[in-house]
């Protein structure tokens, strides 16, 4: 189990640190600031971080709150001289554990470590990661999101736990991530599946008619408002509201929003009947809230309102084992639109796919390949149907990487260049015909591999 205890008490933090290592907890590592815990955080993989609350550069709960959407399997035990009831329920409600109020009595903090690390455990099982099938390792509800990145499970099985309650989720990641996607997902894990989905970006709808198209307004309410109109909040309710690039929305209109949040309820414009509400809100953005607050672009409490859960989605750049299956999805959906027959990707094109950036994440992504099998005149995407051709690495060119992976990229190597030919590969490798096939099978496990090997 590893352990990372932020206290900035001297004391108190050589004091827990004993405890635990008498306990038998030997790897933990020991931060007495705030702004450098969230570095730590960040940069590491931990099973528990003790949190101390009150801290003198930044507090604990802004360390929770700028580190938990990154690293969602990671159960965080805040520890605090307050008993403040107020706070504490915040903190749970933002996915801490457990709150203790210190001095805390040894034995409650190692119960509350130990359970901490059960509750990761289950988080971790939830979406199934024991077994071998994709489809199995995602909850059902996700089973739309493609991917076999370890990371992503983890906050699909972080979201799902999340979606049995009602309370609004913000969900933040660069354009093309998903965002909208995951939106659906959880609409369809949570308590409310078949209500109504409504999107809506904020951006799109002008300042001047947000009231009207966002809560509704009845007859005669203004001039041309010749009928009543239903708001997207009431045509969403018994459901959910997806509010898309939340963080577009002037700040005049920001106390509008924030008032129907806290009332739980709207009155149409130029009515004086009061409907209630009750549905989910899921905003999104590809803006930094934090720092519009900051700067005074975007209300705190608006904020707080809408982030009582915060997901954070990675960009394309870090899921790369995922661009295989993402890229053989796109080019399925692609045939069928277009009436096309094309097998697959050549070997050169996969590797080119993987090595590209992406700016634009996923939806880039799927338009290059969307673009590629609507011009393609043969069984198999060459990179020039890409774009790319001018721009290839050469295929198993040098680059950082394991041991492991480096073994992997050597035999395929071999392999392309004897045309497949297993006897001729064990013999230049130095090692047994099954020796090769067992390293081949292997590698076929994994998309990457078995889009460059598969054929051969």
């Amino acid at each position: 189990m590893k352990i990372l205890l932020v206290e900035d008490e001297t004391i108190a933090l050589k004091s827990i640190n004993r405890l635990l290592k008498r306990r038998g907890f030997k790897d933990v590592e020991l931060c007495d600031k705030g702004s450098e815990a969230i570095r730590i955080i960040k940069d590491n993989d931990f099973d528990i971080v003790l949190l101390d609350l009150l801290m003198p550069d930044v507090n604990g709960l802004k360390v929770f709150e700028a580190t938990k959407p990154f690293k969602t399997s990671t159960e965080f035990i805040i520890l605090t001289a307050l008993d403040d009831a107020k706070t504490a329920v915040k903190a749970i409600q933002l996915g801490a554990y457990d709150y203790l109020v210190k001095p805390v009595d040894n034995e409650q903090l190692i119960i509350s470590i130990q359970r901490a690390f059960e509750h990761k455990g289950l988080l971790t099982g939830l979406a199934g990661t024991h077994s071998g099938s994709r489809n199995k390792e995602i909850p059902e509800a996700f089973c739309k999101i493609i991917t076999q990145d370890s990371r992503m499970k983890e906050i699909l099985s972080y979201v799902h736990v999340m979606t049995q309650s009602n309370n609004s989720i913000l969900i933040t990641g660069d354009s093309g991530t998903g965002k909208e996607l995951l939106a659906q997902c959880i609409h369809r894990a949570g308590l409310t599946p078949d209500g109504p989905f409504i999107a809506i970006n904020v951006s799109s709808i002008p300042a001047t008619l947000f009231e009207s198209h966002v809560f509704g307004h009845v007859k005669g309410a203004f001039t041309g408002a010749e009928r009543d109109q239903i708001g997207f909040f009431e045509q969403a309710n018994k459901g959910t509201l997806f509010l898309d690039e939340i963080g577009e929305l002037p700040r005049h209109l920001q106390v509008k929003l924030l008032r129907v949040l806290e009332e739980k309820s709207l009155t149409r414009i130029g009515d004086t009947k009061s409907i209630a509400l009750d549905l989910r809100i899921i905003s999104a953005t590809n803006k930094d809230l934090d720092e519009s607050c900051q700067k005074g672009r975007f209300r705190l409490d608006l904020l707080y309102r809408l982030k009582s859960v915060h997901i954070h989605l990675p960009p394309l750049k870090e899921r790369e084992a995922d661009i295989p299956l993402l890229a053989s999805h796109f080019l399925k959906k692609s045939c069928e639109l277009h009436n096309k027959e094309v097998c697959d990707f050549s070997l050169e094109a996969m590797e080119a796919l993987i090595n590209r950036e992406y700016p634009g994440n996923i939806r880039e992504l799927a338009q290059i390949v969307e673009n590629a099998a609507m011009v393609v005149n043969s069984p198999q995407i060459l990179p020039r149907h890409l774009g790319m051709e001018g721009s290839l690495r050469p295929r198993h060119a040098r680059r950082l990487c394991s041991l492991r992976e480096n073994d992997r990229n050597h035999v395929a190597f071999v392999l392309t260049h004897t045309n497949g030919n297993r006897t001729h590969t064990a013999q230049t490798l130095g090692i047994t015909v099954r020796q090769l096939q067992r390293k081949i099978a292997e590698m076929k496990k994994d998309p990457y591999w078995h889009s460059i090997i598969g054929d051969i």
